[in-house]
């Protein structure tokens, strides 16, 4: 069944949780989470089950898997979201990587131009220092400043040489700083290059595994589409199928009320019969009374005839028999001290006492009873003393399963009796008297039910009443 397969996955999921706890902090609040999540699944299913409480299991199944389904859909849909977003993400990382590595080749392009011009300009210079030492081995550039002094015939021609040495010296100065700074530009052009080359290797891994990532999250995008539409197509079938079984629920419906009538004849039976006794009792006490008061006059007119005082019995002989007294009538049982719980308080109520929606086909129909939570195999007690009527298999009972009926007799002047609905297994017989507190049977799952629970009733004067009325019974939902 589907939600309990939920249910065993999030018990799963916990005992994971729980190997690794001590790990972490974080791994106390995952198995917390886990912990909610499992009693709330569970909670579901209980309140679930009991709503479908009476109807043929197979529309119960039916069903459960519907709302199975059902739940799943927020989920899957969150999860498409979430893959949708991520790949969404993804694409943007995407974007960003090619934009810079596009941007990183961009760059490589314009320094290996730079670097080429450059090599360019450094072939110029260095052909024009060499043609100036070529030059100077050849005696061709001017000679020293001495030579220049004794050598010059007149002052011009002593400014000119000093001009013209002055010239090639700044031009030398000028093309060996040209060349040093042609070179250190060069250096710092090849560190860029370097680096930026460095960029593009890493940046190009980054885009091949951002691409395998996007294949990844493109996947699981579309298996999340694939499972949504999955699961609506299953709810879509399972809704159709409770469709066409509405005739079916209509039927377990009116077998409910059919039960629920024999149910409450059976207890007006009983009723009946508490009352006859009840009644009998009286009058026997009556007339019991009404002898007694007969036979003492009879004696006093007696003695009156006689004129005589009245002699006492002789020593030996025993007092005259006196008819029994008449049994009193059960005390009034305290309101709110009368009955107990059939399981052990506080009880967990599953589905109250009331009118009860039943979700397939909409409608409320009357719960006689109150759900109660209770493990298969739980011992369940008599509510207060009594004697068991009946203790019917499902064959009798049909949507009740095994069932166990205790007339409690008249309490307060009124007739109680307890009904106890789906037991696996019975602890008493008819006609047996029971005490308050004693195991009647044992928590079951037998009638149209999906799962195991308590299923009790208390009857008054023909009526049923809410059993959480009762002062024992401390609610706990």
């Amino acid at each position: 069944m589907g939600i309990r397969t939920v249910l065993v996955a999030a018990a799963s999921a916990l005992m994971l949780a729980v190997s690794g706890s001590a790990a972490s902090a974080d791994s106390d609040d995952e198995r917390e989470r886990l912990v909610e999540q499992q009693e709330e699944s569970e909670r579901q299913l209980e309140e679930l089950q009991s709503t479908l409480e009476g109807v043929d299991v197979d529309l119960q199944e039916a069903y459960i898997r519907l709302e199975d389904v059902r739940g799943q859909i927020p989920g899957a849909q969150a999860d498409l979201d979430t893959a949708r977003s991520e790949l969404s993400a993804a694409h943007r990382e995407q974007e960003r990587i090619t934009g810079q590595l596009e941007a990183a080749r961009a760059e490589l392009e314009i320094i290996e131009d730079e670097i080429q011009v450059d090599s360019q300009l450094s072939d110029n210079t260095q052909s024009s220092l060499n043609e100036l030492a070529r030059s100077a081995y050849r005696g061709e550039t001017v000679g020293s400043r001495v030579d220049v002094w004794f050598t010059a015939a007149s002052n011009d021609d002593l400014l000119g040489v000093f001009a013209a040495t002055n010239s090639i010296a700044r031009t030398e100065s000028a093309l060996i700083l040209e060349a040093q700074t042609q070179v250190a530009m060069n250096e710092n052009r090849l560190v860029r290059q370097t680096a930026v080359e460095n960029d593009i290797v890493d940046l190009q891994a980054e885009a091949e595994a951002i691409v395998a990532e996007l294949e990844v999250k493109e996947a699981a995008a579309e298996q999340r589409a694939n499972d949504l539409a999955a699961l609506e197509a299953s709810e879509a079938q399972h809704a159709d199928e409770l469709e066409a079984r509405r005739d079916e629920f209509q039927s377990s419906m009116v077998r409910i009320e059919d039960e629920r009538e024999s149910t409450a004849a059976r207890i007006a039976e009983i009723d009946e019969e508490n009352r006859r006794r009840a009644e009998e009792a009286a009058r026997q006490a009556a007339e019991e009374a009404a002898a007694r008061d007969a036979a003492a006059r009879e004696r006093a007119a007696q003695e009156a005839r006689q004129n005589v005082a009245p002699a006492a019995p002789p020593a030996a002989a025993p007092a005259p028999a006196q008819p029994p007294a008449a049994a009193p009538a059960p005390a009034p049982a305290p309101a709110r001290t009368a009955f107990i719980p059939p399981v052990p308080a506080p009880v967990y109520v599953t589905s109250p006492f009331g009118m009860r929606w039943y979700p397939i086909t909409g409608g409320y129909w009357m719960h006689n009873g109150v759900d109660l939570r209770s493990v298969c195999g739980e011992g369940q007690v008599a509510t207060a003393a009594g004697v068991v009527t009946a203790t019917s298999p499902p064959h009798l009972t049909g949507t009740s399963g095994n069932q166990v009926m205790i007339n409690h007799g008249i309490i307060g002047g009124s007739s109680y009796v307890s009904v106890y609905n789906h037991l696996g297994g019975f602890a008493v017989s008819p006609g047996q008297s029971v005490s308050q507190g004693q195991v009647i049977g044992f928590t079951g799952q037998t009638g149209q039910v999906t799962g195991c629970h308590v299923h009790f009733e208390i009857w008054k004067d023909g009526s049923v009443i809410d059993p959480m009325t009762q002062p024992g019974f401390t609610r706990r939902n």
